[in-house]
């Protein structure tokens, strides 16, 4: 049949053929909602051809069609992160997308009646249905965890377990059934999808994600960053008091000020400049409530670029987002397979413009073409974290999307026939069928089109907004929303104060310290005026003129707080990677400053080399009389060579907004580290003989920020979006 470029209707008979054929074409079934809230029955019908690729940058560019739409839609598994040189299980999973050939649309009528022609009312029953282990071995791993990880650290992580069983009578029909009530259940979804790879034992993933990642429209790279649940109560309506109150929330607040960072920094990584900052705003779901922002910037790359520049979505893992990473390598006990990955769906607009939607892969089902189902679920391990419970917000997550097992006409998985055991719910604990997977710690992001015009392909979607909450309406609330956007930074929002962008300054080597929030302060600094390159510690070395020599002298007496002065006791800076110290040679071209960056870890920490080079390179540049800054971590070995640094301690929680009296002014300033570095009993006198002026921020003898003849620098991070006036602080630390 030749290509449709424009959907068009397909009749309940043909729908029945398709599930009906004894070997099928491949196939998906997608419902899209539109950001609006208006009503969307229909839902798309995609019939193509399955490849499997190597990469997500492999995947088909193909060419505009007439009027716009979708060329393809691909299944990205979590394995996919290895291109981005994080780690990962390698389990094989495939890369697959499917090319679509055939575009129709059919509503839940016309679905109902084929679904009645081929199957059986009802006939979608399961057995040997289990959780692969028992949740005291689950609360265990959870126990393990935050004694050997969390608590040393303050890291958030998404650790799943996985959910499996056998679905007799397995193939399309199933697949489209599953289909059919999981749209039925699940109102609220972002997406709701099923895949089927064709064939009479094709493999297939059916889910309802809650949850979108990153759009390309128009130009623009969008990404809805959302946190904080409000749980809804029965009606819908929450009490005006409590919705601000749950806006007060101070940890709430932090949280999601903790997601959109980690997503400002994938889209910073993907875009050209024109970084905006929306929010927050309500995002109310069918049965409960979140917050949300709106990030977006001009696109840079292409679409397939732009997705693998992204992967994934931190909700699904963590953050420290590399960190969780190596621990779920480390402590899952197999590979992700698709679970935490993405459902992308490409194509163009009228014009020709690429375009670009996704959902992330969880609340999904995976099934196989032996007739297994494994469903994942996680729940975040965070410094706050109950293992018990923990693992009761698995099972109650399970409980929510397994629920489209259990009708009338079908076994339900908790009886006894057929030696099936059944996941229970959790007594007394309501079913979060909206709620965001790990959304109290990681990022969520919820994706969107940029504002214009709509095309048949390309709705702009997001969750509906199934509970009509008008903060106008509520004066508590509007102020409440109101007072949490300024407390957002003023650079993103565009609300810099008038005249305060200063002229364009010297060039900046911005040393890559293996933060996170390094390609947000780049932007933030090309935003000021800077031409900025960022570099690795090695080619900064190269371009400052250090090279490899003598060991660095120690430079200060470093204690950790929480262990006490350390015998030999100082922590200096030790062999680097390369097998030694580096010295300074010849000098930076003039008016060059380096900006040390942000990153993970114990900032004094022994047997470190990533520390030990920083240590070293910030002694080398600073014994030349390079302008050196240091920010977040690279605060830390500024510290140190000037023998300012007393103790480290850990923070417990890395996210923190504190108001703090800072270079001259008082200021709201975002902290990121796991670590802080105190003033010793000599410090401030130090720095008087020195010419530095101290800050400090809101812990007791905690150093926030100093600024010196030829040096700077700063304990929080200027370019996060709980530093307000950041933009403001980075431009005086410049000067």
């Amino acid at each position: 049949m030749p290509d449709v470029p424009t959907p068009t209707p397909l009749a309940a008979a043909d729908l029945a053929d398709l599930f009906s054929a004894p070997d099928p074409p491949p196939f998906a079934l997608v419902r899209r909602h539109p950001h609006d809230g208006s009503a969307s029955d229909p839902f798309d019908v995609y019939i193509g051809a399955m490849h499997t690729v190597r990469r997500v940058t492999d995947l088909p560019s193909g060419p505009p069609r007439p009027g716009g739409g979708p060329h393809a839609l691909a299944v990205l598994p979590y394995r996919c992160l290895a291109e981005r040189g994080l780690d990962c299980r390698d389990d094989g999973t495939p890369v697959r997308v499917m090319q679509i050939r055939r575009w129709h649309t059919a509503d839940t009528a016309t679905l109902t009646a084929a679904l009645a022609a081929v199957r059986p009312a009802g006939d979608l029953r399961w057995e040997e249905a289990a959780f692969d282990d028992t949740d005291e071995e689950y609360a265990g791993r959870v126990r393990n965890l935050l004694a050997h990880e969390v608590a040393r650290t303050g890291l958030h992580v998404l650790i799943r377990r996985d959910f499996t069983a056998r679905l007799p009578g397995h193939g399309a029909a199933a697949v489209g059934e599953l289909f059919r009530r999981l749209s039925a259940a699940e109102r609220g979804a972002h997406w709701t999808f099923a895949v089927h790879t064709g064939g009479p034992r094709g493999a297939a993933l059916a889910g309802a994600s809650p949850q979108g990642h990153v759009s390309v429209e128009q130009g623009r790279v969008v990404m809805h960053p959302m946190c904080g649940t409000l749980r809804l109560p029965p009606g819908g309506l929450p009490a005006a008091e409590d919705l601000a109150a749950f806006l007060r929330d101070r940890k709430e607040a932090e949280e999601l000020g903790a997601v959109v960072d980690a997503e400002l920094a994938m889209l910073c990584g993907v875009t050209a400049g024109n970084v905006r900052l929306e929010g927050p705003g309500l995002r109310p779901l069918a049965r409960v409530l979140h917050t949300e922002c709106r990030i977006s910037g001009t696109a840079a790359l292409d679409v397939r670029h732009t997705l693998a520049g992204t992967l994934f979505a931190a909700t699904a893992v963590g953050r420290p987002f590399a960190e969780a990473c190596r621990v779920i390598a480390r402590r899952e006990p197999s590979g992700r397979g698709y679970y935490g990955g993405l459902i992308a769906l490409l194509g163009h607009d009228a014009s020709g413009g690429e375009q670009l939607d996704t959902a992330v892969l969880i609340r999904t089902f995976e099934l196989s073409g032996r007739g297994t189902v494994k469903l994942s679920v996680g729940a975040t391990v965070g410094p706050r974290s109950v293992p018990a419970d923990e693992a009761a917000e698995t099972r109650a997550k399970a409980s929510a999307l397994l629920s489209v097992f259990e009708s009338t006409a079908a076994t339900a998985p908790g009886d006894t026939a057929a030696g099936c055991r059944r996941a229970d719910p959790v007594p007394g604990d309501p079913a979060p069928h909206d709620a965001l997977e790990g959304c109290d710690t990681p990022a969520a992001a919820q994706g969107d089109g940029a504002p214009g015009g709509r095309t048949p392909g390309h709705r702009r979607t997001g969750p509906r907004s199934t509970v009509p909450v008008d903060p106008a309406a509520w004066p508590s609330v509007s102020a409440e929303l109101d007072r949490r956007r300024a407390l957002l930074s003023a650079h993103w929002r565009g609300r810099s104060r008038p005249g305060g962008r200063p002229a364009p300054g010297g060039p900046v080597l911005l040393v890559d310290a293996g933060g996170e929030e390094t390609a947000a302060l780049a932007a933030m600094l090309r935003g000021l005026g800077r031409a900025v390159e960022v570099c690795s510690v090695d080619r900064v070395a190269h371009a400052a003129g250090v090279r490899p020599g003598d060991p660095v002298a120690p430079d200060a007496r470093v204690r950790s707080a929480d262990r006490g002065m350390q015998g030999a006791g100082t922590r200096c800076a030790g062999p680097t990677a390369h097998g030694g110290a580096i010295r300074a040679a010849d000098p930076l071209a003039p008016g060059t400053t380096v900006v040390v960056g942000p990153g993970p870890g114990d900032p004094f920490a022994t047997g470190d080399d990533r520390i030990a080079a920083l240590r070293a390179l910030v002694a080398g540049l600073m014994s030349q009389g390079a302008r050196t800054v240091g920010v977040g971590l690279g605060f830390h070995p500024l510290l140190a060579r000037l023998g300012l640094a007393g103790s480290v301690r850990p923070r417990g929680e890395a996210a923190a907004q504190q108001e703090i009296d800072v270079l001259g002014r008082r200021a709201t300033v975002g902290y990121g580290g796991a670590y802080a570095v105190l003033a010793g009993p000599h410090t401030d006198a130090l720095a008087r003989r020195l010419g530095l002026t101290l800050w400090y921020g809101p812990g007791d003898g905690e150093l926030a920020a100093l600024r010196g003849p030829r040096t700077g620098g700063c304990a929080f991070l200027p370019a996060s979006v709980l530093s307000v006036e950041g933009a403001e602080l980075l431009t005086l630390l410049l000067e």
